[in-house]
């Protein structure tokens, strides 16, 4: 079975979304599209989830534009290739693309010769990556993961360097990252997120701290950052949670 490479594709105009979804998989049988999202928050959510090997954003999306979604992508899943499409040709927007790390930006509607010639340098840019990173996947592997975790539980209300982590276990960030999801099934970052949201349930039931303080012991100094990763990783604020649990 030959390789694919994994896609998310993020536009807040579904008819768009599907159009370029449908013009990835038909430019390139070795891309396959496993989810579209509409908003720029909803697009990292699901790339914690499924470790993309390539995000396609607008620029212009709700809670999140595509500008500081590769910015955070970045940070939760270094591995990704991230490409800019959008129909706003102004020069500002694709030098902000470039100085986040973004592979190319492509004006809408998308040429498709253009994008079928994008997706063979993503393919090629990705093939030799993997044969790279493949003499390192040694029995130590196993070791790597069981230190990170460790060092996540013992300093998840810090602020973490995932790169740093990564250098301090001799890997690269990418590597990380897919040996990671490997072993434990999802990325470093949303391990850390997890675990974070754990102690803050038990300090929202067992404590009588405000949202900040919370926030601040599990690792967010910003509050309204903490109250808006809770909402999206339990389904209702920590004041929501908090009072439902008190009245039961």
């Amino acid at each position: 079975m030959s390789r694919k490479f994994k896609v998310i594709v993020a536009d807040d105009e579904k008819l768009i979304a599907r159009n370029i979804a449908r013009r990835i998989q038909e430019g390139n049988a070795a891309f396959e599209v496993v989810a579209q999202a509409g908003t720029g928050l909803e697009a990292l959510e699901l790339a914690g989830q499924l470790m993309p090997d390539v995000v396609f954003s607008d620029i212009k999306m709700p809670e999140m534009d595509g500008i500081e979604l590769i910015a955070r992508l970045r940070a939760q899943n270094p591995s990704a290739l991230c490409v800019i499409v959008s129909g706003y040709s102004d020069f500002e927007y694709a030098r902000a693309a470039i100085q986040n790390s973004a592979v190319d930006y492509l004006l809408k509607p998308v040429n498709p010769e253009e994008l079928t010639a994008l997706l063979s340098r993503l393919e090629a840019m990705l093939l030799a990556r993997e044969q790279a990173l493949a003499p390192r996947r040694e029995a130590g592997a196993g070791e790597v993961v069981d230190n990170v975790m460790m060092y996540l539980r013992q300093n998840y209300d810090q602020q973490i360097d995932f790169a740093a982590v990564a250098e301090a276990q001799a890997v690269s960030a990418p590597y990380l990252s897919k040996l990671f999801h490997e072993r434990v099934g999802t990325s470093p970052s949303r391990y850390l997120t997890d675990l974070r949201m754990q102690k803050a349930k038990k300090l929202l039931l067992d404590s009588q701290l405000s949202i900040k303080e919370i926030a601040a012991r599990v690792g967010y100094p910003d509050p309204f950052h903490f109250s808006k990763s809770f909402k999206n990783a339990v389904g209702m604020s920590p004041a929501q949670y908090r009072e439902r649990r008190e009245g039961n």
